[in-house]
């Protein structure tokens, strides 16, 4: 330890797998509180962004009823997604039964 370079601490923070779970933790999170804006009001708290990926948003949801309602307006939401994210190409529903829980 006494004949390592020395290092900047915000630099290794920066750098560490922590920081990147943090920055993707917050970005999922204003993610959600932009979907919950723009999102029908029915639909409010009924479902929960848990990933994006390079052209998917994936999306978790309390019930095959909710599922089956987005679906349903699947290409609407897709369009008002895509007015922030305009790569995003499809949205992929799960069912998570714990969501309404929370």
């Amino acid at each position: 330890m006494r004949y390592e370079r020395t290092v900047n601490i915000n630099e290794l923070v920066k750098n560490s797998h922590l920081s990147n779970v943090i920055q993707k933790g917050l970005f999922l999170n204003a993610l959600n509180g932009r979907l919950q804006r723009i999102f029908p009001e029915q639909y409010q708290g009924c479902y929960f962004a848990v990933d994006m990926t390079q052209d998917s948003l994936i999306l978790q949801v309390t019930g095959a009823t909710v599922r089956q309602a987005l679906l349903f307006h699947q290409q609407q939401l897709l369009s008002l997604v895509q007015q922030d994210f305009p790569k995003i190409r499809k949205i992929t529903f799960q069912i998570n039964p714990e969501l309404h829980r929370r």
